[in-house]
């Protein structure tokens, strides 16, 4: 990263942090001032992934580049230079092989996944998986997801992409939040290996059946309302204008009445002064809606579950089948 900004001779550097990092965020301006002659800021607002890069502060401040932490390259973006530099946490192997092998034994297949954090190691977890007898296939990158393995909030391709030769996924992360993606755009369970507490846990389709429950309950309220918000987010990776419009558009020639709110961050005190619109449709990161945001009040689609509404797309062929993209 300092020889990057040295080469680009960057007099004025943006620096975007997660919400991880940002304890150690006056370590890395110390160290990047000091070794180089540019001078640093900090990004304060949001930082959910590679999908959400601050080019409108790094505009008003002038900053000659991004240096944007934890993530991957999503976008280009051509009116500003970013760098991105992937923050890598080590995973004892050895010691999570042993952990998982009881949860791998009935299955054949195992589709192994993980986040960006680990993802230097997949190499070497499938070779010790391998060793212990297990077959292990991995998805290759693409798109939004370049490593081998890498799963996102929004992107499961390197999942989807080995679903019909696996029979579970192995996901090596914290949380619950990545392997319900899994679920849901594969239809296939998954076992989860959790490095920070050594915990092993399992999510099957049937864990999902509440969501899936809530998910038909909410489209199901949408075919009968009458107003409907469509957000938009400003975000450079999260930004659907055109599939926004294309929806309004549908809505509208089913009678219905659809307005478009642009905003930087979906948020539910933004979002509930609008109290006019019965159902709000979600075209930023897809997780908004299906995770939900605390506060808000009224039912909120995807877009694919907008589609479902408008009668271009049917529930059967969402459902457990590339559900996220």
């Amino acid at each position: 990263m300092v020889s990057e900004i040295k080469k680009r001779e960057a007099d004025k550097v943006l620096l975007q942090l997660p919400d991880g990092m940002r304890p150690f965020a006056y370590q890395l301006v110390d160290a990047i001032e000091k070794s180089t002659e540019a001078t640093v800021f900090l990004s304060g607002d949001s930082c959910y992934g590679a999908c959400d890069i601050a080019l409108t502060q790094a505009k008003q401040l002038d900053v000659d580049l991004i240096v944007h932490y934890g993530h991957t390259p999503m976008v280009k973006h051509p009116e500003m230079p970013v760098i991105y530099v992937h923050a890598s946490i080590d995973v004892n192997v050895d010691k999570m092989v042993e952990e998982v092998l009881p949860s791998l034994s009935e299955y054949k297949v195992i589709g192994l996944t993980t986040t960006v954090q680990h993802t230097h190691q997949v190499d070497e977890m499938k070779r010790k998986l391998e060793e212990k007898g297990v077959n292990v296939l991995v998805g290759k990158g693409t798109g939004k997801t370049p490593l081998d393995g890498q799963i996102l909030g929004c992107s499961y391709m390197t999942a989807i992409n080995i679903m019909d030769k696996v029979d579970v996924y192995l996901y090596i992360g914290g949380g619950r939040f990545h392997p319900t993606g899994i679920v849901m755009s594969t239809g296939k369970p998954v076992i989860v290996a959790n490095p920070y507490n050594g915990q092993i846990s399992k999510i099957s389709e049937d864990d999902l059946m509440d969501v899936a429950k809530r998910r038909v309950a909410a489209v199901t309220v949408a075919r009968n309302a009458k107003k409907f918000g469509i957000l938009v987010s400003s975000k450079p990776g999260q930004n659907n204008f055109e599939k926004a419009v294309e929806l309004q558009k549908g809505l509208k020639e089913q009678g219905k009445e659809a307005v478009i709110i642009y905003m930087d961050e979906i948020k539910a005190d933004h979002v509930n002064n609008y109290s006019e619109p019965e159902i709000l449709v979600n075209t930023a990161c897809p997780r908004i809606a299906i995770d939900g945001i605390d506060g808000i009040d009224r039912p909120m689609l995807t877009i694919n579950e907008t589609e479902v509404v408008l009668g271009t797309r049917t529930w059967e062929s969402l459902w457990g089948n590339s559900y996220m993209e």
